[in-house]
């Protein structure tokens, strides 16, 4: 009785000083480039709190050979993640349409390396064309003033051309700016 007396307490604790939660707005439509990562993203809203994300851009890469030399370089990438948004705690700044915490299934397709210098390097340098595929959790935040904020995390498993069926980290870090949104 002791025990059942002492989480009806913490329970009813936790809910005094639980924070309101507000549902996500979703737009219709959002357009944003990425300046961090150059890329240029799509979200198409589905419903009431999910959506689709698209993102065509240039990812940056860097290798090193057995001289420990560096070389870098950068491939373009094409993403999609699936995205169901949840209500987020109240806050006293003003956000766009499509600014919340979100769960998804993200997928992409690393295209070969461009941009790269492969003069003295016994490791091929070149990227091969991967694909990967894996859960992520996000923040995604959307200002009055058009700055667009996000940052995905997640793992995913990732395969290709000379590349084994291997777990690896999925993520990115976005920011730039909203260029359109349609709301419904």
């Amino acid at each position: 009785m002791k025990n059942i007396f002492t989480l009806l307490l913490v329970l009813m604790t936790l809910s005094i000083f639980s924070q309101d939660r507000i549902p996500v707005e979703m737009a219709n439509s959002q357009l944003s480039i990425n300046i961090l990562s150059p890329s240029l993203t799509y979200e198409k809203g589905l419903n009431e709190n999910q959506s689709l994300y698209l993102s065509l851009g240039l990812e940056g890469l860097s290798r090193t050979n057995e001289n420990n030399d560096g070389k870098i370089g950068a491939a373009p990438v094409i993403e999609a993640t699936y995205r169901n948004y949840y209500p987020r705690k109240k806050v006293k700044k003003e956000l766009r349409p499509n600014s919340g915490n979100y769960v998804g299934l993200s997928a992409g397709y690393i295209m070969n390396s461009i941009a790269d210098n492969l003069e003295d390097f016994e490791l091929p340098f070149k990227e091969e064309s991967a694909f990967f595929l894996g859960p992520v959790w996000g923040i995604q935040r959307n200002y009055k003033s058009g700055i667009h904020l996000g940052l995905s995390l997640g793992g995913g498993f990732i395969t290709g051309n000379n590349t084994n069926f291997d777990f690896n980290f999925i993520g990115n870090f976005e920011l730039g700016f909203v260029i359109n949104t349609k709301s419904n």
